[in-house]
This record gives structure tokens, sequence and C-alpha cells, in this order.
């Protein structure tokens, strides 16, 4: 694949430290934001692809540790997926459950991405992304299950409606009812109830409104569609956000440059909710990735002020956190893993969060169509 000798650009902020890949790569400028900015303070930069469209859609799905559902994953994919032409990106981010082997030898077509350890779930998307080749891109969950033809769909829709730049469908529980999703930004009394345990996402559902086609501030992360054109204007996702965030992240990007999003309920897809970031051995990791990504994404959209409350009332839980750990050892109640875990909430109390993200992009172990466990 030919390296695109102009320098693509990609979203930053004046005075803000990046990084840009060595020109034997795909290139682009990584935007690392240290401070918190409006979005009124935004620069409009470009991303260039290194290849043109050539397909309407490509799917990109990062595993790890998620063999047996992802299968089922892209199996629902090909089985659903009519009248458009597709491509399958499978990025796996160091599975130990032999999830590379078994995608390369069931699903010859689809590429695989093989990571040597976890970059994350911004990082590993924007790894498919730079190899796709659909006019329209879809960041699917690997723990989805395609039970329509809602890529077709999805995609008719965008086709006629060229104010909307970003797209979710409706997403259905394991028993195909509608779950609730949150169709606005984040604010910083939201995350302060859900630091204190006391944000109650059933309550999202009221909030939705009419369950119609409309335009709306921000989709869950389980799918959406995105236009291939809106990345080419407001660059990758911010890989600063290793686990959640990132698609609040991105729609509020898009619309500080005037891009609409949409919820799109007339096509629906079932989402099994979760299945890696429970499992016991990578939970120490979810809740530590989730604390720094949530700073990161405070640090980026809300006032110093908040940062300092948020901050606190972190440290403040995570102390209450330890004295319970404590108090339940000493009774002889047995603690529930890491989210009782005494070090880990040690680790949390005293983790100084970098200002900056090593962003020199590191060779994936096998990319293409096959790859190593």
């Amino acid at each position: 694949m030919e390296s695109n000798p102009a320098r693509p650009k990609r979203f930053f902020k004046p005075g803000e430290k990046f990084f840009i890949r060595p020109a034997n790569k795909l290139n682009y400028l990584r935007y690392i934001p240290v401070k918190h900015f409006k979005d009124s303070e935004l620069i409009e930069s470009n991303y260039q692809f290194p290849q043109s469209p050539s397909l309407d859609l490509s799917i990109v799905t990062v595993s790890f540790n998620t063999r047996d559902i992802l299968l089922e994953c892209l199996k629902s994919v090909q089985e659903n997926t009519q009248g458009i032409s597709y491509e399958l990106l499978v990025v796996d981010n160091n599975s130990i459950d032999g999830s590379a082997g078994v995608v390369r030898d069931r699903f010859p077509d689809v590429q695989l991405i093989c990571n040597n350890k976890n970059r994350g779930f911004s990082a590993a998307c924007n790894q498919g992304i730079e190899l796709s080749r659909g006019r329209y891109i879809v960041i699917l969950n690997s723990d989805t299950l395609l039970i329509e033809d809602c890529f077709g769909k999805m995609i008719g829709y965008l086709d006629q409606n060229e104010m909307f730049s970003i797209l979710s469908p409706q997403i259905l529980d394991e028993n195909d009812q509608p779950c609730p999703m949150r169709l606005w930004t984040d604010t910083p009394k939201d995350a302060m109830l859900k630091i204190l345990g006391m944000y109650q996402p059933a309550l999202e559902k009221e909030k939705m409104g009419a369950i119609e086609p409309k335009e709306v501030e921000a989709v869950g992360g389980s799918c959406f569609l995105i236009r291939r054109s809106l990345l080419e204007t407001i660059g990758l996702m911010d890989e600063s956000h290793f686990l959640y965030n990132e698609e609040d992240d991105l729609c509020r990007r898009a619309r500080s440059q005037g891009h609409k999003v949409c919820y799109y309920p007339v096509a629906s897809i079932r989402h099994l909710l979760g299945q890696s970031t429970r499992r016991p051995e990578s939970r120490e990791k979810v809740i530590l990735e989730t604390y720094k990504s949530n700073l990161f994404f405070f640090a980026k959209y809300y006032s110093s002020t908040w940062n300092f409350i948020l901050k606190s009332l972190y440290r403040t839980t995570f102390l209450l956190g330890i004295l319970k750990s404590l108090l339940k050892s000493v009774i002889g109640k047995p603690l529930a893993g890491a989210d009782d875990s005494i070090f880990l909430k040690l680790k949390l109390l005293f983790l100084r969060i970098p200002k900056q993200v090593n962003s020199v992009n590191e060779p994936a172990v096998s990319p293409g169509k096959s790859g190593s466990d």
C-alpha cells in the first residue's frame, strides 16, 4: 500500500503536543488533548485515507477474548447483510483464547489484524479504519448480533439524508427488548452520579423520547455508522480513550464542525452487553482504564472546577472502598475479585494520569487476511 506524500492532518488545538508517524507507515497527525477547552476552540483538520473508497461499507470489529460470540457476530453479518458491497475487518487485541486463529480458519475473507498487546478500543478501531475501503464505516462490537439487514437500512437512510454523518440503530437486549440508550452528551452531573453509584441507566429510556428517526447529540458505542467523509474532516478516534467515552467524543467533535448525529430505530441489532469487560481475568484492567479514560474526557470537555470536584469524588470513593474491603476481610466476608481489591484501589488512589498517550503507532503482528494467535 503506497504512502501518501502529503502530510495528512488531524484534529488539534493550538499549542497542543502531537506526534507524526514515520513516512513509511500510514501517516497522520495524532492529537493528544492536555487541557480543558471549548468546542469553539477546536480547529478543523483533515485525515487522508491511504486508499480511495471502493465499497459501500467497511465493518470494523475489535476482538478481545470473545472468540465464541465473535464468531456468531461475524456469521450474523454474513447471513443478514444484503444488497451492498462490504468488507469485514477484525482487529484482535492480543486475545489468549485463540480468537485470531479461528477467525482466520473459518472466515478466510475477513481482513484480520493481530496486535501483540491490548492497544485499547479506540486505537484498534483506528487500525481497522485506516485500512478500510468503504464509503461508510461501521464500528460493531464483537458481542452484537445482526437479526435483520440492518446495515442495508442504515446506508439507505444516510444516502437519502445527507445532513447526517453518524447514525446508530436501535439496540436490543438478549430478549429483543429495546435497551435504554443515552442520546445526549454526558454532563458533569452525569459523571458525578456515576462516580457515586447513583446514576440510573433505566431512566434513559424515558429521556429518549419518541422512538423514531431523529437528530440526537450522541449515540452508544456498540454499533454506529460513520461517513468516510466525516473522518476525512475531523480525524479518527481519540486514542486517549482506551475504553469508553470514544463515541461521545467523536459525536462532540462532529457536531462542533456542524455535522449531525442520527438515531435510527427502524434498524435494530442485538447486544449481549459487556462480554469482554465483565471477564474476571480482565476486570482489573477494565476498571483502571475506565478511570483513566474518564479523567482524559473530563480534562478535555469539563471546566477546571468540575475536574477538581470529580477527581475529589473519585478519591473519596476509593478511600471508602478500601475501608469497605478491609472490613470485609476482618469479618471474614469474601472479596468480589477486582471490584473489592484493596491493592487496585490504592493504585487508583495514587495513580498519576499522564498528560499524553504514546501515540507512535506500533505495527500489528500480522496485518492483512491472516494473523497469528
